[in-house]
């Protein structure tokens, strides 16, 4: 049997336990979505970052490139794009690198750099994810990127999805977060909109006029697009 642990945050990640596997990384409000759309749009390459600094010292390095994040849901001072997904349009990434920090989403990418394959996950590219994983015989490490510490309601629900559509699950033991994301997603995945809409994250994207964001986030098996991070940068899986 092999391990399927889910995390309810970055900051929860325990090195030694991902350092062989498998891990998916969720940030459904909205770094993933963010990603998934970039490379959909051509993007060359993201690379995330965890800091602010460290995004404009790799800017002095690859001038070309583009600085996208957001810190409290707001776009930083002096980058090109904020964290909205609906921002990376085609005529403004296509064939570009970027430079990507976020509060969140680019720091669970970093706490899982040491496993030996790493994937992105939102609802929109969950059957895609999922194929992929039944492909994999190894432990595996779902990373629900949290909102500063706290768990946030849709990167669990997202991570219960992941749980529920693979055919393959017997193979897995899961944690106890698995089982409690699993149950979530059972209880309001035919509620998903409306239920987002009351947590955290959703209410503050409402506050900042973002609804369209919620609305592009939570869309369900839209795209075969699976980002893969090698460590250092963020391309399409092949």
């Amino acid at each position: 049997m092999y391990r399927l642990t889910v995390y309810p945050t970055w900051q929860s990640v325990v090195e030694a336990e991902i350092k062989d596997g498998l891990a998916v990384v969720i940030d459904v409000f909205r770094a993933s979505n963010t990603i998934i759309t970039a490379l959909n749009n051509g993007a060359k390459e993201i690379l995330p970052v965890s800091e602010i600094e460290t995004a404009w010292e790799l800017k002095e390095i690859h001038p070309d490139y583009l600085l996208g994040g957001e810190r409290n849901s707001i776009k930083i001072q002096g980058f090109d794009l904020g964290n909205s997904p609906l921002e990376y349009t085609g005529e403004k990434v296509s064939g570009k690198g970027i430079i990507f920090a976020t509060s969140n989403g680019s720091r669970a990418l970093k706490s899982v750099e040491k496993a030996q394959k790493v994937w992105v996950a939102s609802f929109a590219n969950i059957g895609a994810i999922t194929e992929k994983i039944q492909s994999v015989s190894a432990d595996m490490a779902i990373v629900c990127s949290g909102t500063l510490g706290t768990p946030s309601l849709e990167d669990t629900l997202a991570a219960g999805k992941i749980i529920n559509e693979l055919s393959t699950l017997e193979k897995y033991t899961l944690n106890d977060y698995g089982l409690l994301a699993w149950g979530s997603y059972q209880r309001y995945k035919n509620e998903i909109f409306e239920t987002l809409l009351k947590s955290r994250n959703g209410r503050r994207l409402m506050e900042l006029g973002k609804m369209d964001d919620i609305k592009y986030c939570i869309r369900e098996d839209i795209t075969d697009v699976v980002p893969q991070y090698d460590g250092k940068a963020i391309t399409l899986s092949m």
